[in-house]
Protein backbone atom coordinates (compact mmCIF):
# COMPACT_ATOMS: atom_id res chain seq x y z
CA UNK A 1 0.00 0.00 0.00
CA UNK A 2 1.69 3.34 -1.24
CA UNK A 3 0.82 6.77 1.43
CA UNK A 4 -0.05 9.51 -0.64
CA UNK A 5 0.53 13.07 0.70
CA UNK A 6 -2.12 15.65 0.86
CA UNK A 7 -0.12 17.94 -1.32
CA UNK A 8 -0.19 14.99 -3.93
CA UNK A 9 -3.80 14.55 -3.43
CA UNK A 10 -4.12 18.23 -4.34
CA UNK A 11 -1.29 17.93 -7.06
CA UNK A 12 -3.41 15.16 -9.05
CA UNK A 13 -7.12 16.71 -8.83
CA UNK A 14 -6.28 20.00 -10.26
CA UNK A 15 -4.44 18.36 -12.55
CA UNK A 16 -7.76 16.31 -13.56
CA UNK A 17 -9.43 19.41 -13.68
CA UNK A 18 -7.40 21.19 -16.32
CA UNK A 19 -5.43 23.42 -14.85
CA UNK A 20 -1.04 23.71 -14.60
CA UNK A 21 -0.26 22.60 -10.44
CA UNK A 22 2.56 25.18 -10.36
CA UNK A 23 0.30 27.90 -10.78
CA UNK A 24 -2.83 26.68 -8.85
CA UNK A 25 -4.26 25.12 -6.22
CA UNK A 26 -7.78 23.85 -4.98
CA UNK A 27 -8.37 27.77 -3.73
CA UNK A 28 -7.63 29.17 -6.90
CA UNK A 29 -10.90 31.06 -7.92
CA UNK A 30 -10.78 29.23 -11.51
CA UNK A 31 -10.19 25.73 -10.20
CA UNK A 32 -12.62 25.79 -7.87
CA UNK A 33 -15.40 26.90 -9.85
CA UNK A 34 -14.15 23.75 -11.59
CA UNK A 35 -14.60 21.86 -9.25
CA UNK A 36 -17.95 22.94 -8.45
CA UNK A 37 -19.05 22.50 -11.80
CA UNK A 38 -17.47 18.75 -11.47
CA UNK A 39 -19.28 17.96 -8.60
CA UNK A 40 -22.55 19.49 -9.51
CA UNK A 41 -22.63 17.26 -12.46
CA UNK A 42 -23.27 14.40 -10.25
CA UNK A 43 -25.35 15.93 -7.50
CA UNK A 44 -27.91 18.27 -9.52
CA UNK A 45 -30.66 18.58 -9.16
CA UNK A 46 -30.24 19.25 -5.48
CA UNK A 47 -30.37 22.25 -2.93
CA UNK A 48 -27.89 24.70 -2.88
CA UNK A 49 -26.45 24.06 0.25
CA UNK A 50 -26.04 20.04 -0.44
CA UNK A 51 -24.03 20.99 -3.19
CA UNK A 52 -21.90 23.28 -1.01
CA UNK A 53 -21.63 20.34 1.89
CA UNK A 54 -20.32 17.58 -0.86
CA UNK A 55 -17.73 20.38 -2.13
CA UNK A 56 -16.64 21.46 1.33
CA UNK A 57 -16.07 17.50 2.18
CA UNK A 58 -14.07 17.05 -0.84
CA UNK A 59 -12.07 20.06 0.64
CA UNK A 60 -11.65 19.97 4.06
CA UNK A 61 -9.02 17.38 4.45
CA UNK A 62 -7.00 18.89 1.98
CA UNK A 63 -7.34 22.34 2.55
CA UNK A 64 -8.99 23.38 5.63
CA UNK A 65 -9.75 26.90 6.86
CA UNK A 66 -12.25 28.82 8.92
CA UNK A 67 -13.55 30.53 5.33
CA UNK A 68 -13.50 27.57 3.50
CA UNK A 69 -17.61 26.78 3.59
CA UNK A 70 -18.22 30.74 3.07
CA UNK A 71 -15.45 30.67 0.02
CA UNK A 72 -17.25 27.55 -1.43
CA UNK A 73 -21.01 29.26 -1.03
CA UNK A 74 -19.70 31.79 -2.68
CA UNK A 75 -18.32 29.73 -5.76
CA UNK A 76 -21.82 28.28 -6.31
CA UNK A 77 -23.58 31.64 -6.06
CA UNK A 78 -21.03 33.15 -9.00
CA UNK A 79 -21.21 29.82 -10.75
CA UNK A 80 -24.92 30.10 -10.62
CA UNK A 81 -25.17 33.76 -11.01
CA UNK A 82 -22.58 33.55 -14.39
CA UNK A 83 -25.34 30.63 -16.01
CA UNK A 84 -23.94 27.08 -14.87
CA UNK A 85 -26.19 26.16 -13.13
CA UNK A 86 -30.21 27.24 -13.09
CA UNK A 87 -31.70 27.71 -9.54
CA UNK A 88 -35.57 27.22 -9.48
CA UNK A 89 -37.85 28.26 -6.51
CA UNK A 90 -39.48 24.62 -5.22
CA UNK A 91 -42.87 25.58 -3.16
CA UNK A 92 -44.45 22.80 -0.52
CA UNK A 93 -46.90 22.86 2.20
CA UNK A 94 -43.85 22.91 4.70
CA UNK A 95 -41.05 24.85 3.19
CA UNK A 96 -39.54 27.06 0.45
CA UNK A 97 -37.21 25.29 -1.19
CA UNK A 98 -34.36 26.21 -4.16
CA UNK A 99 -33.17 23.49 -6.16
CA UNK A 100 -29.96 23.49 -8.54
CA UNK A 101 -30.26 22.34 -11.87
CA UNK A 102 -27.66 21.74 -14.92
CA UNK A 103 -28.10 24.42 -17.30
CA UNK A 104 -27.61 23.46 -20.89
CA UNK A 105 -24.76 23.42 -22.50
CA UNK A 106 -24.79 27.00 -24.87
CA UNK A 107 -22.43 30.17 -25.54
CA UNK A 108 -22.65 33.64 -26.17
CA UNK A 109 -21.01 35.58 -28.57
CA UNK A 110 -19.85 39.46 -27.25
CA UNK A 111 -17.93 40.37 -29.64
CA UNK A 112 -16.47 39.54 -33.13
CA UNK A 113 -13.62 37.19 -31.59
CA UNK A 114 -15.19 36.07 -28.23
CA UNK A 115 -17.09 33.81 -27.16
CA UNK A 116 -18.53 33.18 -23.31
CA UNK A 117 -19.10 29.12 -22.50
CA UNK A 118 -22.17 28.36 -19.81
CA UNK A 119 -23.57 24.89 -18.93
CA UNK A 120 -22.73 21.76 -17.41
CA UNK A 121 -23.08 17.86 -18.59
CA UNK A 122 -24.08 15.43 -16.57
CA UNK A 123 -21.53 12.52 -14.78
CA UNK A 124 -18.73 15.08 -15.57
CA UNK A 125 -18.55 15.09 -19.56
CA UNK A 126 -17.75 17.91 -21.24
CA UNK A 127 -18.98 18.66 -24.56
CA UNK A 128 -16.87 21.38 -25.69
CA UNK A 129 -15.52 20.05 -28.95
CA UNK A 130 -11.75 18.67 -28.99
CA UNK A 131 -10.67 21.32 -31.66
CA UNK A 132 -11.55 24.53 -29.20
CA UNK A 133 -11.08 22.82 -26.00
CA UNK A 134 -7.63 23.79 -25.37
CA UNK A 135 -8.46 27.64 -26.32
CA UNK A 136 -10.78 27.60 -23.60
CA UNK A 137 -9.91 30.48 -20.78
CA UNK A 138 -10.98 29.87 -17.59
CA UNK A 139 -11.50 33.26 -15.66
CA UNK A 140 -12.68 33.37 -12.32
CA UNK A 141 -16.27 31.47 -12.24
CA UNK A 142 -16.30 32.20 -16.60
CA UNK A 143 -15.48 29.80 -19.60
CA UNK A 144 -13.97 32.97 -22.46
CA UNK A 145 -12.86 31.46 -25.97
CA UNK A 146 -11.18 34.12 -27.96
CA UNK A 147 -11.02 32.17 -31.74
CA UNK A 148 -10.02 34.38 -35.02
CA UNK A 149 -12.78 32.74 -37.09
CA UNK A 150 -16.28 32.89 -35.21
CA UNK A 151 -18.49 31.84 -38.06
CA UNK A 152 -16.59 28.63 -37.64
CA UNK A 153 -16.54 28.40 -33.82
CA UNK A 154 -20.04 29.09 -33.93
CA UNK A 155 -20.95 26.25 -36.61
CA UNK A 156 -18.76 23.95 -34.63
CA UNK A 157 -20.23 24.80 -31.03
CA UNK A 158 -23.94 24.67 -32.59
CA UNK A 159 -22.59 20.83 -33.81
CA UNK A 160 -21.38 19.94 -30.88
CA UNK A 161 -24.71 20.02 -29.57
CA UNK A 162 -24.47 23.96 -27.72
CA UNK A 163 -27.38 26.32 -28.03
CA UNK A 164 -26.83 29.84 -28.92
CA UNK A 165 -27.74 32.09 -26.53
CA UNK A 166 -29.46 36.04 -27.52
CA UNK A 167 -27.39 38.62 -26.55
CA UNK A 168 -30.13 41.21 -25.29
CA UNK A 169 -32.03 38.71 -23.74
CA UNK A 170 -28.65 37.47 -21.81
CA UNK A 171 -28.29 41.24 -20.64
CA UNK A 172 -31.55 42.27 -20.04
CA UNK A 173 -32.23 44.52 -16.91
CA UNK A 174 -35.19 45.54 -15.14
CA UNK A 175 -37.19 48.49 -16.36
CA UNK A 176 -35.08 51.92 -15.90
CA UNK A 177 -36.38 53.98 -12.44
CA UNK A 178 -35.54 56.43 -9.54
CA UNK A 179 -34.61 55.23 -6.32
CA UNK A 180 -37.46 56.80 -4.88
CA UNK A 181 -39.69 55.65 -7.58
CA UNK A 182 -38.25 51.37 -6.67
CA UNK A 183 -38.87 52.32 -3.18
CA UNK A 184 -42.71 53.49 -3.46
CA UNK A 185 -42.78 50.49 -5.39
CA UNK A 186 -41.94 47.59 -1.96
CA UNK A 187 -43.58 50.13 0.33
CA UNK A 188 -46.53 49.90 -1.40
CA UNK A 189 -46.46 46.00 -1.32
CA UNK A 190 -45.28 45.68 1.70
CA UNK A 191 -48.05 48.20 3.29
CA UNK A 192 -50.71 45.80 2.08
CA UNK A 193 -49.38 42.43 2.79
CA UNK A 194 -51.01 40.57 5.45
CA UNK A 195 -50.18 39.07 8.88
CA UNK A 196 -46.10 38.17 8.98
CA UNK A 197 -46.81 35.34 11.64
CA UNK A 198 -43.84 35.36 14.21
CA UNK A 199 -40.17 35.11 11.35
CA UNK A 200 -37.39 33.41 13.46
CA UNK A 201 -33.56 34.19 13.47
CA UNK A 202 -34.02 37.31 11.72
CA UNK A 203 -31.12 39.21 10.63
CA UNK A 204 -30.70 42.47 8.85
CA UNK A 205 -29.06 45.46 7.03
CA UNK A 206 -28.47 48.04 9.36
CA UNK A 207 -28.78 51.41 6.95
CA UNK A 208 -26.92 53.41 9.71
CA UNK A 209 -23.41 51.05 9.17
CA UNK A 210 -20.99 52.40 6.47
CA UNK A 211 -22.35 51.18 3.13
CA UNK A 212 -19.01 50.52 1.62
CA UNK A 213 -18.33 47.14 4.08
CA UNK A 214 -21.22 44.89 3.11
CA UNK A 215 -20.68 42.37 5.86
CA UNK A 216 -20.53 44.92 8.77
CA UNK A 217 -23.89 46.31 7.84
CA UNK A 218 -25.85 42.34 8.98
CA UNK A 219 -27.38 42.70 12.54
CA UNK A 220 -29.37 40.72 15.04
CA UNK A 221 -33.51 42.03 14.96
CA UNK A 222 -33.34 43.90 18.40
CA UNK A 223 -34.94 46.87 19.15
CA UNK A 224 -35.16 48.49 15.54
CA UNK A 225 -38.00 50.39 14.10
CA UNK A 226 -38.33 51.21 10.45
CA UNK A 227 -38.45 48.81 6.92
CA UNK A 228 -35.17 46.46 6.43
CA UNK A 229 -33.50 44.54 3.82
CA UNK A 230 -33.55 40.98 6.30
CA UNK A 231 -33.00 37.39 5.89
CA UNK A 232 -35.02 34.71 8.02
CA UNK A 233 -34.93 31.16 8.70
CA UNK A 234 -37.46 28.15 7.92
CA UNK A 235 -37.94 24.94 9.36
CA UNK A 236 -36.58 23.69 5.94
CA UNK A 237 -34.29 24.86 3.59
CA UNK A 238 -32.07 28.04 3.00
CA UNK A 239 -32.35 31.41 4.69
CA UNK A 240 -35.15 33.56 2.79
CA UNK A 241 -34.23 36.89 1.23
CA UNK A 242 -37.25 39.63 2.64
CA UNK A 243 -38.48 43.40 2.96
CA UNK A 244 -39.89 43.57 6.45
CA UNK A 245 -41.44 46.07 8.61
CA UNK A 246 -40.22 46.63 12.43
CA UNK A 247 -41.72 48.29 15.59
CA UNK A 248 -39.31 47.96 18.61
CA UNK A 249 -38.03 44.87 17.19
CA UNK A 250 -41.51 43.36 16.42
CA UNK A 251 -41.98 42.68 12.69
CA UNK A 252 -45.48 43.80 11.64
CA UNK A 253 -44.96 43.39 7.92
CA UNK A 254 -43.07 40.85 5.83
CA UNK A 255 -42.49 40.31 2.39
CA UNK A 256 -40.51 37.54 0.52
CA UNK A 257 -37.58 38.34 -2.72
CA UNK A 258 -38.47 37.70 -5.00
CA UNK A 259 -41.15 39.70 -5.83
CA UNK A 260 -41.14 41.80 -9.20
CA UNK A 261 -37.91 41.13 -10.50
CA UNK A 262 -39.19 37.25 -10.45
CA UNK A 263 -36.53 36.74 -13.75
CA UNK A 264 -33.76 36.82 -11.54
CA UNK A 265 -32.55 35.46 -7.58
CA UNK A 266 -34.16 36.69 -4.38
CA UNK A 267 -30.92 38.13 -3.45
CA UNK A 268 -30.41 40.19 -6.85
CA UNK A 269 -34.06 42.20 -5.43
CA UNK A 270 -33.19 42.24 -2.38
CA UNK A 271 -29.25 43.71 -3.46
CA UNK A 272 -31.23 46.11 -6.09
CA UNK A 273 -33.71 47.37 -3.66
CA UNK A 274 -30.92 47.97 -0.66
CA UNK A 275 -29.19 49.91 -3.55
CA UNK A 276 -32.11 52.84 -3.96
CA UNK A 277 -32.29 53.20 -0.42
CA UNK A 278 -29.05 53.60 0.39
CA UNK A 279 -29.19 56.16 -2.47
CA UNK A 280 -32.27 57.56 -1.78
CA UNK A 281 -31.06 58.04 2.20
CA UNK A 282 -27.76 59.88 0.45
CA UNK A 283 -25.30 57.35 1.42
CA UNK A 284 -25.21 55.79 -1.98
CA UNK A 285 -22.96 52.66 -1.93
CA UNK A 286 -19.37 53.39 -3.91
CA UNK A 287 -16.86 52.02 -6.25
CA UNK A 288 -13.50 53.21 -6.91
CA UNK A 289 -11.71 53.34 -10.50
CA UNK A 290 -7.60 52.61 -10.77
CA UNK A 291 -5.15 51.86 -12.79
CA UNK A 292 -3.98 48.72 -13.45
CA UNK A 293 -0.36 47.40 -14.78
CA UNK A 294 -1.84 45.93 -18.09
CA UNK A 295 -1.28 48.96 -20.46
CA UNK A 296 -4.74 50.13 -21.58
CA UNK A 297 -6.52 48.45 -19.15
CA UNK A 298 -8.39 50.37 -16.03
CA UNK A 299 -10.06 48.46 -12.70
CA UNK A 300 -13.09 49.16 -11.24
CA UNK A 301 -13.01 47.89 -7.77
CA UNK A 302 -16.61 47.38 -5.56
CA UNK A 303 -17.27 47.33 -2.16
CA UNK A 304 -21.27 45.94 -2.13
CA UNK A 305 -22.81 43.42 -4.06
CA UNK A 306 -24.56 43.79 -7.35
CA UNK A 307 -27.60 41.91 -9.22
CA UNK A 308 -26.68 38.88 -11.42
CA UNK A 309 -27.90 41.33 -14.49
CA UNK A 310 -25.13 43.67 -13.73
CA UNK A 311 -22.31 41.00 -13.23
CA UNK A 312 -23.60 39.56 -16.99
CA UNK A 313 -23.20 42.92 -18.53
CA UNK A 314 -19.56 43.52 -16.70
CA UNK A 315 -18.51 39.87 -17.56
CA UNK A 316 -19.87 40.10 -21.27
CA UNK A 317 -17.31 43.93 -22.05
CA UNK A 318 -15.08 43.54 -19.14
CA UNK A 319 -12.81 41.13 -16.92
CA UNK A 320 -13.75 39.66 -13.64
CA UNK A 321 -10.68 39.96 -11.55
CA UNK A 322 -9.09 38.99 -7.96
CA UNK A 323 -10.58 42.27 -5.59
CA UNK A 324 -8.41 44.29 -4.87
CA UNK A 325 -9.58 45.52 -0.70
CA UNK A 326 -12.94 45.45 -2.29
CA UNK A 327 -15.38 42.99 -2.25
CA UNK A 328 -14.87 42.29 -6.08
CA UNK A 329 -13.14 43.83 -9.20
CA UNK A 330 -13.34 43.88 -13.15
CA UNK A 331 -10.72 45.06 -15.54
CA UNK A 332 -12.19 46.86 -18.40
CA UNK A 333 -10.24 48.44 -21.70
CA UNK A 334 -9.89 52.49 -20.99
CA UNK A 335 -11.99 53.21 -23.79
CA UNK A 336 -15.02 51.62 -22.14
CA UNK A 337 -14.55 52.48 -18.48
CA UNK A 338 -16.68 55.72 -18.80
CA UNK A 339 -19.31 53.77 -20.36
CA UNK A 340 -19.47 51.77 -17.23
CA UNK A 341 -18.87 54.10 -14.66
CA UNK A 342 -22.23 55.51 -16.51
CA UNK A 343 -23.83 52.12 -15.92
CA UNK A 344 -23.08 51.86 -12.35
CA UNK A 345 -24.44 55.31 -11.91
CA UNK A 346 -28.03 55.46 -13.65
CA UNK A 347 -29.23 51.35 -13.12
CA UNK A 348 -27.58 50.65 -9.82
CA UNK A 349 -26.93 54.28 -8.39
CA UNK A 350 -23.58 53.80 -7.01
CA UNK A 351 -21.23 56.93 -6.69
CA UNK A 352 -17.66 56.90 -7.65
CA UNK A 353 -15.08 57.77 -4.81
Amino acid sequence: MKVVSIKDVEAVTVSCLGFNVDSADLLTPEVLAALVRKTASFECPCAPAMLAKSVSRLLEPICPGDNLKDTVRGTINSVTSYGDLVETHELSDTASNFLLYLAAPSFLQVSDTLFLLFGVTADGEDMTPPDLRQKVEPVMYSRRLAVPDPKECRDTLLQAGFESLNLDSWLRCPPRRLPSELIALYDDALSKSGPPGVPEDVILIDPNQPVNYYRGRWTKLKKQTGRFIARRSQTYGAQLWCYLEVSNGLVTRLLDFPLFETHWRAFDEAWHLLQAMDAASGHPQGFRVRKTSQKGMAAMDLFSPVPTWATRRWDAVGLRTMPNSSLMSYIFPEAQIDTECGFAAERVWLKRL
